[in-house]
């Protein structure tokens, strides 16, 4: 009898971390996507650091979550008629709808 109880209490958490854990996965993709075929086409991309994806309310908007997104961005840069990789730090925050599909993307300094 505890263990069903225990089970019962227990089952709900593991059951919403789970999708948690889906959603986030889903919400990067979606963000990588995103930004290699719409914002930095063709240029090397390389993630840094993903925040976790909150609820995002407000009123008569679409966006249901929201997620802070750390990468770098790779680009050629000519110095005296060198081509030199540099690696631009961005960090951005993105917005989703229910089925997170990015609806908008806001650049932003950390300092």
């Amino acid at each position: 009898m505890r263990i069903i109880l225990f089970l019962l209490l227990v089952f709900p958490a593991i059951i919403n971390a789970q999708f948690n854990r889906s959603a986030t996965e889903l919400a990067k993709e979606t963000i990588r996507e995103y930004l290699t075929s719409k914002i930095f086409k063709d240029q090397p991309y390389k993630p840094i650091s993903y925040d976790e994806i909150k609820p995002h309310k407000q009123k008569g908007s679409d966006i249901a979550w929201s997620m802070v997104h750390k990468f770098e961005i790779t680009e050629i840069q000519t110095q005296a008629d060198k081509k030199i990789n540099v690696q631009k730090p961005h960090q951005f925050i993105f917005f989703m709808d229910e089925k997170m599909k990015v609806l908008k993307a806001e650049s932003f300094d950390s300092d």
